[in-house]
Protein backbone atom coordinates (compact mmCIF):
# COMPACT_ATOMS: atom_id res chain seq x y z
CA UNK A 1 0.00 0.00 0.00
CA UNK A 2 1.35 3.40 -0.99
CA UNK A 3 2.10 5.82 1.83
CA UNK A 4 0.27 9.13 1.60
CA UNK A 5 1.97 12.45 0.95
CA UNK A 6 0.51 13.78 4.19
CA UNK A 7 1.98 10.93 6.25
CA UNK A 8 5.35 11.31 4.56
CA UNK A 9 5.45 15.03 5.34
CA UNK A 10 4.53 14.29 8.97
CA UNK A 11 7.32 11.72 9.19
CA UNK A 12 9.83 14.14 7.68
CA UNK A 13 8.81 16.89 10.09
CA UNK A 14 9.15 14.45 12.98
CA UNK A 15 12.68 13.68 11.85
CA UNK A 16 13.64 17.33 11.52
CA UNK A 17 12.31 18.10 15.01
CA UNK A 18 15.38 16.26 16.33
CA UNK A 19 17.42 19.30 15.28
CA UNK A 20 17.66 22.87 16.54
CA UNK A 21 15.33 25.06 14.49
CA UNK A 22 16.79 28.17 16.12
CA UNK A 23 19.85 27.45 14.01
CA UNK A 24 19.23 29.47 10.84
CA UNK A 25 21.00 26.87 8.73
CA UNK A 26 18.60 24.17 9.90
CA UNK A 27 15.53 26.24 9.07
CA UNK A 28 17.08 27.37 5.78
CA UNK A 29 17.57 23.74 4.68
CA UNK A 30 14.05 22.86 5.81
CA UNK A 31 12.49 25.53 3.61
CA UNK A 32 14.86 24.71 0.76
CA UNK A 33 13.54 21.15 0.90
CA UNK A 34 9.94 22.19 0.33
CA UNK A 35 10.86 24.55 -2.49
CA UNK A 36 12.65 21.66 -4.18
CA UNK A 37 9.51 19.58 -3.62
CA UNK A 38 7.49 22.23 -5.44
CA UNK A 39 9.89 22.23 -8.38
CA UNK A 40 9.80 18.43 -8.48
CA UNK A 41 6.00 18.53 -8.59
CA UNK A 42 6.15 21.00 -11.49
CA UNK A 43 8.54 18.79 -13.44
CA UNK A 44 6.47 15.68 -12.70
CA UNK A 45 3.30 17.41 -13.88
CA UNK A 46 5.02 18.63 -17.03
CA UNK A 47 6.09 15.05 -17.82
CA UNK A 48 2.52 13.83 -17.21
CA UNK A 49 3.68 11.32 -14.60
CA UNK A 50 1.01 9.07 -13.15
CA UNK A 51 0.08 9.32 -9.47
CA UNK A 52 2.55 6.65 -8.40
CA UNK A 53 5.54 8.17 -10.20
CA UNK A 54 4.56 11.65 -9.08
CA UNK A 55 4.77 10.34 -5.52
CA UNK A 56 8.27 8.96 -6.17
CA UNK A 57 9.33 12.36 -7.52
CA UNK A 58 7.84 14.02 -4.43
CA UNK A 59 9.55 11.66 -1.98
CA UNK A 60 12.91 11.93 -3.70
CA UNK A 61 12.74 15.72 -3.43
CA UNK A 62 11.49 15.60 0.17
CA UNK A 63 14.40 13.41 1.28
CA UNK A 64 17.19 14.62 -1.01
CA UNK A 65 18.86 16.75 1.69
CA UNK A 66 17.92 14.72 4.77
CA UNK A 67 21.61 14.46 5.71
CA UNK A 68 22.08 18.24 5.75
CA UNK A 69 20.53 18.54 9.22
CA UNK A 70 23.06 16.10 10.67
CA UNK A 71 25.84 17.79 8.72
CA UNK A 72 25.26 21.30 10.03
CA UNK A 73 24.64 20.03 13.57
CA UNK A 74 27.81 17.97 13.78
CA UNK A 75 30.18 19.98 11.59
CA UNK A 76 28.62 23.46 11.38
CA UNK A 77 29.18 23.50 7.63
CA UNK A 78 27.45 22.55 4.41
CA UNK A 79 30.82 21.88 2.75
CA UNK A 80 30.94 18.17 1.95
CA UNK A 81 34.71 18.30 1.57
CA UNK A 82 34.98 19.43 5.19
CA UNK A 83 32.45 16.98 6.63
CA UNK A 84 30.83 14.16 4.66
CA UNK A 85 29.19 13.63 1.29
CA UNK A 86 25.59 14.50 2.10
CA UNK A 87 24.22 12.38 -0.74
CA UNK A 88 26.00 9.31 0.57
CA UNK A 89 25.00 10.12 4.14
CA UNK A 90 21.38 10.56 3.07
CA UNK A 91 21.54 7.04 1.64
CA UNK A 92 22.95 5.79 4.94
CA UNK A 93 20.33 7.52 7.09
CA UNK A 94 17.51 6.12 4.98
CA UNK A 95 18.85 2.56 4.92
CA UNK A 96 19.70 2.33 8.63
CA UNK A 97 16.94 0.31 10.31
CA UNK A 98 15.09 0.54 6.99
CA UNK A 99 14.02 4.09 7.85
CA UNK A 100 13.03 4.62 4.21
CA UNK A 101 10.06 2.31 4.78
CA UNK A 102 8.37 5.20 6.56
CA UNK A 103 8.17 6.87 3.14
CA UNK A 104 8.25 4.13 0.51
CA UNK A 105 6.89 0.59 0.76
CA UNK A 106 7.79 -1.03 -2.58
CA UNK A 107 11.31 -2.47 -2.79
CA UNK A 108 11.93 -1.33 -6.36
CA UNK A 109 10.76 2.19 -5.51
CA UNK A 110 13.10 2.26 -2.52
CA UNK A 111 16.07 1.65 -4.81
CA UNK A 112 14.93 4.43 -7.14
CA UNK A 113 14.65 6.93 -4.28
CA UNK A 114 17.90 5.86 -2.64
CA UNK A 115 19.92 6.02 -5.85
CA UNK A 116 18.48 9.41 -6.76
CA UNK A 117 19.37 10.81 -3.33
CA UNK A 118 22.85 9.29 -3.43
CA UNK A 119 23.45 10.86 -6.85
CA UNK A 120 21.70 14.21 -6.44
CA UNK A 121 24.85 16.07 -5.37
CA UNK A 122 27.49 14.24 -7.40
CA UNK A 123 29.37 15.94 -10.21
CA UNK A 124 27.81 13.39 -12.54
CA UNK A 125 25.36 10.54 -12.15
CA UNK A 126 26.86 7.07 -11.78
CA UNK A 127 26.57 5.17 -15.10
CA UNK A 128 25.10 1.99 -13.57
CA UNK A 129 21.57 3.41 -13.13
CA UNK A 130 18.82 1.98 -15.29
CA UNK A 131 16.54 4.27 -17.31
CA UNK A 132 13.92 4.61 -14.59
CA UNK A 133 16.46 5.32 -11.87
CA UNK A 134 18.21 7.80 -14.15
CA UNK A 135 14.98 9.67 -14.83
CA UNK A 136 14.28 10.35 -11.16
CA UNK A 137 17.93 11.14 -10.42
CA UNK A 138 17.84 13.77 -13.17
CA UNK A 139 14.53 15.13 -11.93
CA UNK A 140 15.70 15.73 -8.36
CA UNK A 141 19.02 17.16 -9.55
CA UNK A 142 17.09 19.67 -11.68
CA UNK A 143 14.66 20.56 -8.90
CA UNK A 144 17.55 21.09 -6.48
CA UNK A 145 19.51 23.26 -8.90
CA UNK A 146 16.47 25.35 -9.78
CA UNK A 147 16.09 26.42 -6.17
CA UNK A 148 19.81 27.07 -5.81
CA UNK A 149 19.82 29.21 -8.97
CA UNK A 150 16.78 31.11 -7.78
CA UNK A 151 17.81 31.75 -4.18
CA UNK A 152 21.61 31.76 -4.07
CA UNK A 153 22.88 35.27 -3.51
CA UNK A 154 24.05 37.29 -6.48
CA UNK A 155 25.47 40.26 -4.61
CA UNK A 156 29.10 41.25 -4.34
CA UNK A 157 29.64 42.31 -0.75
CA UNK A 158 33.28 41.42 -0.18
CA UNK A 159 34.63 44.30 -2.32
CA UNK A 160 36.91 41.83 -4.09
CA UNK A 161 36.31 42.76 -7.71
CA UNK A 162 38.20 39.93 -9.33
CA UNK A 163 37.00 36.71 -10.92
CA UNK A 164 38.99 33.50 -10.70
CA UNK A 165 39.83 32.70 -14.36
CA UNK A 166 39.26 29.00 -13.67
CA UNK A 167 35.56 29.68 -13.11
CA UNK A 168 35.37 31.64 -16.37
CA UNK A 169 36.96 28.72 -18.22
CA UNK A 170 34.21 26.38 -17.04
CA UNK A 171 31.59 28.67 -18.57
CA UNK A 172 33.54 28.86 -21.83
CA UNK A 173 33.82 25.06 -21.86
CA UNK A 174 30.09 24.78 -21.08
CA UNK A 175 30.77 22.63 -18.04
CA UNK A 176 29.43 22.44 -14.53
CA UNK A 177 32.09 23.77 -12.16
CA UNK A 178 33.97 20.99 -10.41
CA UNK A 179 34.25 21.62 -6.67
CA UNK A 180 37.84 21.76 -5.47
CA UNK A 181 37.53 23.02 -1.89
CA UNK A 182 39.11 26.40 -2.67
CA UNK A 183 37.41 29.38 -1.04
CA UNK A 184 36.43 31.95 -3.66
CA UNK A 185 35.06 35.47 -3.58
CA UNK A 186 31.47 36.54 -4.23
CA UNK A 187 32.01 37.26 -7.92
CA UNK A 188 33.52 33.86 -8.64
CA UNK A 189 30.77 32.14 -6.67
CA UNK A 190 28.20 33.85 -8.90
CA UNK A 191 29.98 32.44 -11.96
CA UNK A 192 30.07 29.00 -10.33
CA UNK A 193 26.35 29.24 -9.66
CA UNK A 194 25.70 30.14 -13.30
CA UNK A 195 27.58 27.01 -14.36
CA UNK A 196 24.82 24.90 -12.79
CA UNK A 197 22.87 25.45 -16.00
CA UNK A 198 25.24 23.05 -17.76
CA UNK A 199 23.91 20.20 -15.64
CA UNK A 200 20.20 20.88 -16.22
CA UNK A 201 18.32 18.02 -17.88
CA UNK A 202 14.66 18.87 -18.58
CA UNK A 203 13.31 21.36 -21.10
CA UNK A 204 10.83 22.55 -18.48
CA UNK A 205 13.73 23.36 -16.15
CA UNK A 206 15.32 25.59 -18.79
CA UNK A 207 11.96 27.28 -19.35
CA UNK A 208 11.65 27.99 -15.61
CA UNK A 209 15.16 29.45 -15.53
CA UNK A 210 14.22 31.85 -18.33
CA UNK A 211 10.76 32.66 -16.97
CA UNK A 212 12.12 33.55 -13.53
CA UNK A 213 15.16 35.35 -14.98
CA UNK A 214 17.40 33.40 -12.62
CA UNK A 215 20.53 33.98 -14.68
CA UNK A 216 19.74 37.52 -15.85
CA UNK A 217 19.88 38.79 -12.28
CA UNK A 218 23.33 37.28 -11.83
CA UNK A 219 24.71 38.60 -15.11
CA UNK A 220 23.29 42.06 -14.43
CA UNK A 221 25.06 42.08 -11.08
CA UNK A 222 28.38 41.11 -12.66
CA UNK A 223 28.05 43.78 -15.35
CA UNK A 224 27.97 46.45 -12.65
CA UNK A 225 31.47 45.55 -11.50
CA UNK A 226 33.33 43.93 -14.38
CA UNK A 227 34.18 44.33 -18.03
CA UNK A 228 30.80 44.36 -19.75
CA UNK A 229 32.27 42.74 -22.87
CA UNK A 230 33.58 39.77 -20.88
CA UNK A 231 30.33 39.26 -18.99
CA UNK A 232 28.30 39.66 -22.18
CA UNK A 233 30.48 37.01 -23.82
CA UNK A 234 29.76 34.60 -20.97
CA UNK A 235 26.09 35.52 -21.09
CA UNK A 236 25.91 34.75 -24.81
CA UNK A 237 27.55 31.37 -24.25
CA UNK A 238 25.05 30.45 -21.56
CA UNK A 239 21.94 31.61 -23.40
CA UNK A 240 23.06 30.00 -26.64
CA UNK A 241 23.48 26.76 -24.72
CA UNK A 242 19.99 27.07 -23.22
CA UNK A 243 18.37 27.88 -26.55
CA UNK A 244 20.09 24.88 -28.14
CA UNK A 245 18.82 22.62 -25.38
CA UNK A 246 15.30 23.97 -25.73
CA UNK A 247 15.42 23.27 -29.45
CA UNK A 248 16.96 19.82 -29.28
CA UNK A 249 16.29 18.28 -25.87
CA UNK A 250 14.01 15.25 -25.81
CA UNK A 251 13.25 15.30 -22.09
Amino acid sequence: MEISIENSICEFKKYVKNFDFENNNISMKYYHTFRVVDYAKTLAKNKNLNQHDSYIAFITALLHDIARFKQITEYNTFADLKSFDHGDMGYTILTENDYISNYVSDIADKFIVLKAIKNHNKYSIEPSLNDRELFFARLVRDADKLDILDTQKFEIKDNDFTIDPITIDFIKQRKLFMRDGITRNDASRIIISISLVFDINFKKSFEIILEKQMLKRKFDCLKKHFDVNLISELENIVYSYINNKLSNSTI
